[in-house]
């Protein structure tokens, strides 16, 4: 009997559950297909250190099962509120407390469980869209493929044990607790409203900005602070920040129905008088879900962008980081690398090498390359081949050093190299990612003069750079470490004043591992952005469906003045674009000066190029398709609750 009643009031209330459903659903479906990413034999395989990617993950998944917690306890409490007149009659007709609570158990174990299974599912088709999303990062071949993980299930079991039980021990409390008076009026709540003046709320809202331009300017030192202190500067700019934010909105609201209110001409035009009242209902009644939905907002959009952008760019340099496929640095003069040559050969087809040498002449303060021995590594890199007159020499550098290049020679364009005097121009400058950290110069930065200039010089460093017919494997950088370390025995024709310090790279481990900081990046930015976009449209709908009572009644007030169901209709979406644009304008806007910050800073440091513009446009478009989905669902859920299933 008690089952049947059960199913009877979920059947219903079904209206009350659809958007809690879809919210624990995909929370589920997050959950499980990151944490099969994490699980994932293939995933763990791609490189060393890939468990920055899988233990974020892991970590993140925990997190947001205590965030969605009161997420799912906030939901409770809204089902609970639509449906204690229904508890109050059952105690009136005899029934017990006890029955009553497992009857809402019962219901809700039977919601829970059909969200975890259905977002079970859900989640193994985003679990092979991840998992091919994880090996495109580091180019390995994946065909889509649908792979159920037990692991994964029993994991994020556990975690929705953890946010569903919550939510539940809160619920059952309050239903014991509660008295029947209390059931029978709860759900009429008197609104609370205090009059402010426009002086009041205009010196409020400029502290709330000054906090938040304190933040952005704290956020920007940290491009010149090289201390320490750089990471406290970032905590307390994005506090700050954050924190303005939520003071913002915590009155902005009040202030702008206010000021729509004191625009007599425009507020009593058509039925702008009956929108005005519903949202100063709304303003007044949820001020402060405003401005947490604003913040979670803020945070999500910028940790989206943030690490969409940083993941972006760090994949990008990767490849300006590692352009050979093998490099050997040795930090002294040396006869050849044939022994290390063999080697190499043994375990990867060689198609081509470059052995040359670093100069130094004591007048200047960085390493002289021969130029023969520049074009040689720019053929190994697909690069056109430079020339140069007698009395010139160019120079190679990062992007970051052009700038002050070019003002030094504009104040002298010429050096003076062993005795001869040689000139140069801005059209001389190169960057192309050719590593001139390492192989080409020490310092970022690099002089290339004719070959008979620098073999007039003493030979300091000896380099050596590999093209493999295969490009190679990850392996080889361990396997060449230790025959150099332990087993080749260079003849070393200028024997160092201290310790020789080297350096072996391989281009396949260092991009495989690399890469592993760009997806940890990427995917656990997107991880809780989602989440925090979800949980924040999940939060807006119970705030405009908690007005389902006094909503009904004040349309079907109009619909007796003459306002027909089409008009209503409008004035619901209306209210409802007002309501989800509110805590949305600021966050875009902030997320838009980030981009455009962000851009005129560290777009020289990102190999791709307009990487801040492309990820600033997709993060707004996630954004705008998740926010709109659950607009879209609450409109069609207020509406047809407050107009009857006819609209």
């Amino acid at each position: 009997m008690y089952s049947r009643l059960s199913l009877r009031n979920m059947r219903r209330s079904i209206r009350n559950y659809v958007l809690y459903f879809t919210t624990l659903t995909l929370v589920c479906a997050l959950m499980y297909s990151f944490l099969s990413l994490s699980f994932s034999d293939d995933v763990r395989a791609l490189a060393e250190n890939i468990s920055l990617l899988t233990n974020g993950l892991l970590l993140f998944s925990v997190v947001v099962a205590l965030i969605s917690a009161f997420i799912t306890s906030y939901a409770m409490d809204f089902i609970l509120v639509q449906r204690k007149r229904e508890f109050a009659t059952y105690l009136l007709m005899g029934m017990e407390n006890g029955t009553i609570v497992r009857l809402f158990l019962g219901e809700s174990a039977l919601i829970g469980l059909t969200a975890f299974v259905c977002g079970t599912a859900i989640g193994t088709l985003f679990g092979s869209v991840f998992a091919k999303m994880a090996m495109g990062v580091f180019e390995v071949p994946y065909s889509y493929q649908l792979r159920f993980s037990f692991k994964s299930m029993f994991v994020s079991f556990l975690l929705f044990l953890l946010m569903y039980g919550m939510g539940l021990v809160k619920s059952i409390t309050v239903i014991k607790r509660t008295k029947i008076i209390q059931l029978l009026y709860d759900h009429v709540r008197n609104e609370v409203h205090t009059e402010r003046s426009l002086r009041w709320y205009a010196l409020y809202l400029l502290f709330s900005a000054a906090i938040m331009t304190l933040g952005g300017i704290l956020l920007s030192r940290v491009v010149s602070e090289s201390s320490n202190m750089a990471l406290l500067i970032v905590i307390l700019g994005s506090v700050l920040v954050l924190l303005g934010v939520y003071a913002f909105y915590r009155r902005f609201p009040e202030l702008l129905v206010e000021l729509l209110g004191r625009s007599k001409n425009r507020i009593y035009r058509d039925a702008n008088l009956f929108i005005l009242g519903e949202l100063r209902s709304r303003v007044n009644s949820s001020g402060r879900m405003l401005a947490v939905t604003a913040l979670l907002l803020a945070f999500s959009l910028a940790t989206m962008f943030l690490g969409l952008v940083m993941g972006a760019g760090y994949k990008a340099n990767i490849r300006a980081e590692y352009p050979y496929d093998v490099t050997v640095a040795i930090d002294t003069k040396i006869a050849d690398f044939d022994g290390v040559l063999d080697f190499i050969g043994a375990k990867s087809p060689v198609e081509d090498y470059v052995s040359y040498y670093l100069y130094r002449d004591p007048s200047i303060p960085v390493e002289i390359l021969a130029l023969s021995d520049y074009n040689r590594l720019r053929q190994q890199l697909g690069l056109d081949e430079q020339g140069l007159a007698g009395d010139q020499y160019l120079i190679h550098c990062e992007w970051s050093h052009r700038k002050e290049i070019k003002g030094s020679l504009a104040l002298d364009p010429s050096i003076t190299v062993n005795g001869k005097l040689l000139f140069s121009s801005e059209d001389l400058i190169f960057s192309e990612p050719m590593e001139q950290a390492r192989m080409v110069g020490t310092d970022g930065r690099a002089i290339i003069v004719p070959d008979e200039v620098a073999h007039s010089l003493e030979a300091s460093l000896s380099r050596l750079v590999v093209t493999l017919t295969d490009g190679g494997r990850a392996e080889l950088r361990g396997e060449l470490n230790r025959f150099i370390r332990n087993e080749w025995k260079p003849l070393v024709l200028s024997p160092p004043s201290q310790r020789v310090t080297m350096s072996i790279t391989v281009r396949a481990w260092g991009i495989a591992n690399s890469l592993s900081g760009f997806s940890a990046l990427s995917f656990c930015g997107l991880y809780m952005s989602v989440i925090f976009i979800v949980l924040s449209g999940t939060v807006l709908g119970f705030e405009q469906l908690a007005s389902l009572v006094r909503a009904r009644r004040a349309y079907s007030i109009i619909r007796h003045l003459g306002v027909t169901d089409s008009e209503r209709k409008g004035l619901i979406l209306k209210e409802l674009i007002i309501f989800f644009l509110i805590p949305a304008v600021l966050p875009c806007t902030l997320l838009l000066l980030l981009a455009i910050g962000s851009h005129k800073v560290f777009a020289a440091f990102i190999v791709q190029p307009n990487a801040i513009p492309l990820y600033a446009f997709v993060t707004l478009s996630i954004f705008t398709v998740l926010y709109g989905l659950y607009f879209a669902g609450t409109y069609v859920i207020y509406s047809r609750s407050v107009l009857g299933r006819a609209s």
